[in-house]
């Protein structure tokens, strides 16, 4: 499966007929929250997988809103600017900053 390559992948995988082309694609959006550092547009992605896939109807105007609304949120995540993650050496304590920040 792995994950999304493009916004526009995203929105095929969304709009595609076979439902579990979606269930992928939303799949694929839980674990960019994974690597995600935290920060508001992050959160804001979580609360919409939360909520799941509504009814699949690819002429309802609402459903293309939902879709547009997901992809959105998936440029947001991927405009941020990711930190470099620190190497460890010995003098540093394990367990502490992820080297992951968020300037949302």
């Amino acid at each position: 499966m792995g994950h999304i390559t493009n916004a526009q992948a995203l929105r095929e995988q969304l709009m595609a007929p076979q439902a579990i082309e979606r269930v992928h694609a939303m799949h694929a959006l839980e674990l960019e929250l994974e690597e995600a550092p935290a920060c508001p547009v992050a959160a804001e992605l979580e609360a919409f997988t939360a909520r799941g896939i509504p009814y699949y109807a690819p002429d309802d105007p609402h459903y293309r809103e939902w879709v547009a609304k997901a992809v959105t949120y998936w440029e947001k995540l991927h405009a941020q600017p990711h930190a470099p993650v620190p190497s460890m050496t010995a003098s540093k304590v394990r367990g502490g900053h992820k080297g992951k920040v968020c300037l949302d």
